[in-house]
């Protein structure tokens, strides 16, 4: 018979027991349901103290003037590196930027953290601190401070980028939400997600990557909304769930307002994949007031046409919050995703 290794150290497992639910899935880093129980079992000893809003985009803490200070951080690891419209260095300083932004943060300067793998290409490498620099640069916030670390051959697949940010606000950007709110998105979804897939899959695709920073956007509608979000992992699904979730509302969308390129669905036919699912490195959900809605939309159609209220709360929830669609079907819920989603696109 067979000698289990783990029960010559006196740690033999239960009779029966599944040794693979003790391992990390890949659906646990997706963006889905996985993920938010994977992070939950781990932080659920953590000292926050005075931290807000730790399992948000950012965590905020008062300081003794009244001003808010912010910090978000997020490791990027994408396949392929380069894409129509960005690379991984780009998506990585946008998505820290817009992580502060929508929630309601004036970011003041980022950190940089390279994990290389020998014998990754220069050229490629340089290519990335160019987009990382014009990002930098475009927006006037700094990249104040970093760490680089080479591995060996085979233990990263290229490289993976993890970048932070610190930004300071009067007050977060997170009001009470109440019935009858309207539910907005600031441009078309997927666009991001698709145009990497086509990249990775060497699909004839004029779909380019959604990815930017969302400053001027939220700056202008900040003092109109009551929360906003950007659309990355799990995509529009997982962000709504988790809006819905956080304020014990019911929503309900309507599929037909929900903005999205028929290229995009398109791709999205042809793979198998849900397009609610796709990720998105420009695009944001924010909730507004019924009164507020109409000139938030008009304002954000100056930087995108195709911003849309997709739409609203309907009621308060009486247990677990759900997000209803209405398609040509009649309705359904919108669950959060589950399941390896799409991996390695942001």
């Amino acid at each position: 018979m067979e000698k289990n290794e783990d029960c010559l150290t006196g740690q033999c497992p239960p009779i029966n027991q599944d040794t693979n639910s003790r391992r990390v899935k890949l659906s646990e880093g997706s963006g889905g349901k996985e993920m938010q129980m994977l992070i939950s079992s781990l932080i659920k000893d953590f000292d926050r103290s005075s931290w807000k809003n730790s399992l948000d985009d950012s965590a905020n803490f008062q300081l003794p003037s009244g001003d808010f200070i912010f910090i978000t951080t997020d490791s990027y690891v994408v396949t392929p590196q380069f894409f129509p419209g960005g690379d991984i260095g780009k998506i990585a300083v946008c998505g820290t930027i817009n992580d502060l932004v929508v929630s309601g943060a004036d970011p003041l300067g980022l950190s940089l953290s390279l994990v290389i793998e020998e014998g990754f290409d220069k050229d490629k490498l340089e290519k990335i601190m160019k987009s990382i620099s014009s990002i930098s640069s475009q927006t006037k916030i700094p990249i104040v401070t970093g760490d680089t670390k080479v591995m060996e051959k085979g233990s990263v697949d290229g490289i993976i980028i993890n970048t932070s940010g610190v930004g300071i606000s009067k007050l977060p950007l997170d009001l009470p939400l109440e019935i009858g709110d309207k539910i907005i998105v600031s441009g078309s979804i997927g666009e991001h997600g698709a145009a990497l897939l086509s990249k990775r899959y060497e699909l004839e695709s004029s779909i380019i990557s959604d990815s930017k920073p969302l400053i001027d956007e939220l700056k202008s509608i900040r003092h109109l909304i009551k929360k906003a979000k950007d659309i990355t992992r799990g995509g529009l699904a997982s962000v709504i769930n988790e809006i819905a979730q956080n304020s014990k509302k019911d929503f309900l969308i309507e599929e037909k307002l929900i903005p999205v390129k028929k290229e995009v669905q398109a791709l999205t036919d042809i793979l198998g994949i849900e397009v609610y699912n796709l990720a998105c490195e420009g695009r944001f959900i924010c909730i507004a007031s019924k009164e507020n809605s109409t000139q938030v939309i008009s304002i954000l159609k100056k930087y995108n046409e195709t911003a849309s209220i997709i739409g609203e709360i309907i009621s308060e929830s009486e247990g677990n919050p759900y997000v209803t669609i209405q398609t040509r079907f009649g309705k359904k819920i919108l669950s959060m995703p589950s399941g390896n989603i799409v991996p390695r696109i942001c």
